[in-house]
């Protein structure tokens, strides 16, 4: 009896339920929609990230991301660096062997086989010593031999590597090694050259007293100005004159750096020279920092005859 009354009251329950989907359509509708898309396929999330160099590592815990594209990385994003030289195996073209970024990648040889790195080898095509940072001393006389009137005999720092003996080939009086013309008979004034005429040596004396630079730079003063245009003056005036400047400072300082400043000061008078109507291939220029001091550089007024830019006219 019990069984009997409970199965009526599941089946009134049902009819109701029908009734309610048949009275309320829309709400109907919605709840099928709604078994429906259980019933279909679960829920995937996407997962959107930025890879800028599309090498499959997201920007997030990408430390390359500019790495060519194509190229292989690690998990990190970036290339491979077989010999951990800080250089990617893309760049390194001695991937196997640790070498510098400057050369990239490879180590520095020593073409000269000096023993001298080519990075710190101020003559790499050269063989030299370290003394002289890889550049020759041919006499073994100490100097080296850019700086060496006469590179194939040990000589004298005071007279620019040269022995004491001198040969004085044209006769003149002047060793060689002071003598611009070994091979014409000239005189002291003009540096073993033939002399020159009195007006024009006057002119040259002059630019050479008047010459004056910013302190420690290769920028003419303008004082200097009007004797350097009488000296090209007497240039242009003279076609056959040649010119030759020497460039010199005082002991103050690093030594490469006065040997550079004195290339650059003698160079600068030339340039404004030439400014003024003098061919270039008429001046010739060098420097000798403060290998050539014609004073002591103990004393102020020795220094400052010390820092110079000679000039000698070579008349042909």
């Amino acid at each position: 009896m019990y069984l009997i009354k409970t199965f009526t009251i599941i089946i009134a329950m049902s009819a109701a339920i029908t009734v309610c989907e048949a009275q309320n359509p829309k709400n109907t509708k919605k709840y099928r929609a709604h078994k429906k898309e259980k019933k279909g396929e679960p829920y995937k999330p996407v997962y959107q990230y930025k890879d800028s160099d599309g090498d499959g590592v997201p920007d997030e815990r990408d430390e390359c991301i500019h790495t060519p594209k194509g190229e292989p990385v690690t998990p990190f994003g970036c290339p491979y660096d077989v010999d951990f030289d800080g250089v990617y195996d893309y760049e390194d073209q001695c991937k196997d062997v640790k070498g510098p970024k400057e050369n990239k990648g490879c180590p520095w040889g020593d073409k000269d086989n000096d023993g001298i790195l080519d990075n710190v080898d101020f003559c790499p095509d050269v063989a030299g010593i370290a003394k002289f940072h890889g550049c020759p001393d041919t006499d073994g006389d100490g100097i080296q031999d850019k700086d060496d009137r006469c590179p194939k005999e040990p000589g004298l720092p005071q007279l620019q590597g040269c022995p004491e003996q001198l040969k004085d080939t044209d006769g003149d009086g002047i060793d060689d090694y002071r003598d611009l013309c070994i091979k014409v008979p000239g005189v002291k004034e003009n540096k073993g050259c033939p002399p020159i005429k009195k007006e024009d040596q006057a002119a040259l004396n002059l630019a050479f007293q008047n010459l004056l630079f910013e302190v420690d730079k290769d920028i003419i003063k303008e004082s200097s100005y009007p004797s350097l245009d009488a000296l090209a003056k007497v240039m242009r005036n003279n076609p056959k004159y040649k010119l030759y400047l020497e460039g010199h400072t005082d002991s103050d300082g690093d030594d490469e750096h006065n040997m550079d400043l004195s290339k650059r000061r003698a160079a600068a008078v030339k340039k404004y020279l030439v400014s003024k109507g003098v061919q270039e291939y008429r001046i010739t220029t060098d420097g000798f920092g403060e290998t050539r001091p014609v004073d002591t550089n103990a004393t102020p007024e020795g220094r400052k005859k010390n820092r110079r830019v000679e000039m000698n006219i070579i008349p042909e």
